[in-house]
């Protein structure tokens, strides 16, 4: 989010590794500092163990015990335990594995266990159409969703929704993880496409989907690795956000390949958005990469957006002075990205708060390289801004006059 009257850090001269520029050319250079020595800021790279369990990352089933469910028309047969059929609905009721099959239009497939139970859904070609949630968890411990290997599965939902309690085609009250080597296409043609009230963990599979608001959502944290997903909303593509508790919100990335066309934010997280690896790129956003603390470590990323390329701020707090937001930050440490801004009053790199670059190789095509309320810190890495190569940083400290912008 760019906001007039920012701080600024503006490099003179040719020979400069960061060129930080104002939203206004009259801005003054203040709270900037600068530094080469060796002292570099410690590389926050995260194991994936912080983020998924054991389970999240093992799809493995045993399909002669597991219970089945053939979807058939309106209607589907069930073999097994803990699963039941009411008309279209497809009732799982205790812990358990679940294989789906077969094509239906208007069944859903409910997930009403105890609160301690897992329950697993194994995916194996599956079509489902409907105009409510094809696949609906009110209670459960975790549900995982497995897409069994070599199957192509199906599910769209309908714009013309006839009950609303559940704003997506996949949608979850519980932990909701995804994993397998299947593929998986879903259309949120009512709202979200994949929504988990609480986690939401995709480990594996490929994935297309479509969403009329937020493509993959999740209330406390979002959590990627393993997995290729082509991700198109008119909203956010991938959106972590939580309203009522702000430790939550959290985003995590890593070992993926990921391709995103956003109408609004292409990843987004209120809280912490950690990128760790992968392939990302993102073809059309307003903003491209957005959260509270900003942390990306490597990966080969391509923003495309026409308001701010990576963006840290707080949603919570006003934005409307030139005074940092307490928390914020934005830190580099490695990667490849190049981010290609639209001409106006747009930023590559916006931070609310601090920004650091201790690392990577940054391209920047666009009007203003960086832009920030707190302190800039640079340690190592490379920046091109426009063509031009830097290799120093000249800063003033507090209330320093700067150079005249180029």
């Amino acid at each position: 989010m760019t906001r007039n009257n920012k701080r600024t850090l503006i490099l003179p001269g040719l020979m400069a590794v960061m060129t930080l520029t104002a939203c206004q050319a009259n801005s003054s250079t203040t709270g900037a500092t600068s530094s080469q020595s060796n002292q570099a800021l410690v590389v926050n790279q995260t194991s994936n163990t912080s983020y998924f369990s054991d389970r999240d990352l093992d799809a493995s089933y045993d399909a002669a015990t597991a219970s089945t469910i053939k979807l058939n028309g309106s209607s589907a047969t069930v073999a097994g335990n803990g699963v039941s059929v009411a008309g279209s609905v497809v009732k799982i009721s205790q812990a358990g594995t679940y294989v789906i099959s077969g094509k239906s239009e208007g069944v859903q497939i409910l997930v009403e266990a105890a609160d301690s139970d897992k329950v697993q859904l194994v995916l194996n070609g599956v079509t489902m159409t409907g105009t409510d949630a094809l696949i609906a968890v009110t209670s459960a411990d975790k549900v995982f969703v497995t897409l069994a290997e070599g199957s192509q599965n199906h599910l769209a939902d309908s714009a013309n929704r006839t009950a609303t309690d559940f704003s997506a085609a996949i949608y979850s009250k519980k932990d909701l993880t995804l994993n397998g080597t299947g593929s998986l296409t879903v259309q949120g043609n009512y709202n979200n496409a994949i929504k988990s009230n609480d986690d939401l963990k995709i480990t594996g599979g490929t994935y297309t989907v479509t969403a009329a608001k937020h493509a993959l959502s999740a209330n406390d944290a979002l959590n990627i690795t393993g997995s290729t997903l082509n991700l198109t909303a008119t909203e956010d593509a991938i959106h972590s956000d939580n309203d009522e508790d702000t430790t939550m919100g959290n985003l995590y990335l890593a070992d993926s390949t990921v391709t995103i066309k956003a109408g609004d934010d292409a990843i987004h997280a209120s809280n912490n958005l950690v990128i760790d690896s992968g392939d990302i790129t993102i073809e059309t956003s307003t903003e491209g990469i957005e959260g509270k603390v900003v942390t990306i470590n490597g990966g080969t990323i391509t923003v495309n957006a026409t308001d701010d390329g990576i963006n840290a701020t707080d949603w919570t707090k006003s934005s409307d002075s030139m005074t940092a937001m307490e928390g914020v930050n934005l830190t580099i440490n490695g990667g490849d990205l190049t981010i290609n801004m639209a001409q106006g009053d747009t930023d590559a790199i916006d931070s609310n708060g601090d920004v650091a670059v201790t690392g990577g190789n940054i391209t920047i095509s666009g009007p203003s390289a960086i832009d920030f309320d707190g302190t800039a810190t640079y340690t190592g890495g490379t920046i091109i801004h426009n063509g031009q190569t830097m290799t120093d940083i000249v800063a003033n400290g507090p209330g320093g006059g700067g150079m005249p912008r180029r």
